[in-house]
């Protein structure tokens, strides 16, 4: 089977895939990874003020679509929803807030669905994003947070006869002295042949086909196609008596605005673990080929970046808003401590600062902060 196929099944196969389950203890300190969201507040809020932001420059439209792909325990729709309900109080008239959350998980949605009990706006969820039609009224804003790296890839080689598909197959011998015992039980073989598939995805960018020979590439064509979906859910409609809101959006996930080849692992117990470990108990992820999501709705949207988490996040007011924490819970040294190092982690540097990339969407005009600062910044003299 290809590798993308095997991804899908251990990650979404309807009984036994690793979002399926309710048996698997996905998220926070207790479970196998955690998210920005849970570490701190300041990660949602700064990202609802970029939203607003948008919003404000598409003229302020008394009605908004808030739309989240993966909302793993609808920790970061939370926290959006406080800043935008905090906002809209303060509006001459309130804000009309409709919730649309993308999650193909029973047991997920449960989750999501006890965490906004009490939400100040309406909250429908969808199998898929195809679901979720273009608003003709409605300001549009999606966020996709450690949302695409879950999307399976496909892996090619670069050979002399063109792009081999590299598959997964059982490594079990069956001669005598074979070791039953043998782990993993499974690895990645290259196929004898090119294939249509192959030769489609592998030569579906331009950057693709300038890779040399022996190059290895991780493709995935869900990933193309679903931001092409983003691109028109965002875009303006235009028509000959009205022209809609048009929206924008933040996609924020490992990666970078290239393509890789090796990048795919696993999680377990907060640990990188072999992709082949305990398949359906540990979650897979492979980094973001950014450049193949411009690439996809390009033309449909402005797309801006991407950036570091680190820069969207400083130039989004993190410091001062952490520094207005503090102070509120001065009187909990405790608390201000956690406060401070979960702030600390997710700007690090070495770590989540620069090991997320964040990605802007807006069918505004002009330059878009912060990713119009980081441009200057890094343009030549």
């Amino acid at each position: 089977m290809s590798y993308a196929t095997y991804m899908q099944f251990c990650l979404s196969h309807p009984t036994e895939g690793y979002y399926m389950k309710s048996a698997n203890n996905i998220f926070g300190a207790q479970g196998d990874f955690i998210t920005s969201p849970d570490i701190s507040q300041i990660f949602g809020e700064m990202i609802a003020v970029w939203l607003l932001s948008q919003w404000e420059a598409a003229g302020s439209p008394p009605s908004i679509r808030l739309v989240e792909l993966g909302p793993g325990r609808g920790t970061l729709i939370t926290d959006i929803l406080r800043v935008i309900t905090s906002i809209s109080k303060k509006l001459s008239q309130p804000l009309v807030v409709q919730v649309h959350l993308v999650e193909t998980s029973l047991f997920l949605r449960e989750i999501q669905r006890r965490r906004l009990s009490r939400a100040p706006a309406s909250v429908q969820w969808h199998e898929s994003i195809d679901h979720i039609t273009p608003s003709n009224d409605s300001f549009t804003m999606l966020v996709a947070h450690e949302f695409f790296d879950a999307l399976p890839v496909h892996v090619f080689r670069k050979t002399e006869e063109g792009w081999k598909e590299m598959m997964v197959s059982s490594r079990i011998n069956k001669s005598e002295d074979a070791n039953p015992e043998q782990y993993p039980r499974l690895q990645h073989v290259l196929s004898p042949e090119t294939t249509a598939i192959s030769n489609i995805f592998g030569n579906s960018s331009s950057r693709f086909q300038s890779l040399p020979v022996g190059s290895d590439l991780e493709v995935s064509p869900t990933s193309f196609r679903l931001a092409r979906k983003v691109g028109e859910l965002l875009s303006k409609r235009e028509t000959p008596t009205s022209s809609s809101p048009g929206g924008c959006g933040l996609i924020i996930d490992y990666g970078r605005d290239h393509a890789f080849g090796s990048s795919r692992r696993g999680f377990k117990d907060h640990d990188v673990v072999d992709i082949f470990h305990r398949p359906g108990e540990c979650d897979l992820t492979a980094n973001v080929d950014f450049a193949y999501l411009k690439e996809a709705m390009k033309d449909l949207i402005p797309v801006y970046g991407p950036i570091s988490q680190n820069t969207f996040l400083s130039q989004m007011g993190f410091t001062i808003r952490l520094e207005r924490l503090l102070q509120s819970n001065q009187d909990d040294q405790a608390k201000t401590d956690r406060i401070f190092e979960g702030a600390k982690r997710l700007i690090d540097p070495v770590h989540m600062g620069e090991e997320y990339s964040v990605m802007g969407i807006s069918t505004n005009e002009g330059p878009i902060h912060p990713f119009s600062v980081y441009h200057s910044l890094s343009s030549p003299q």
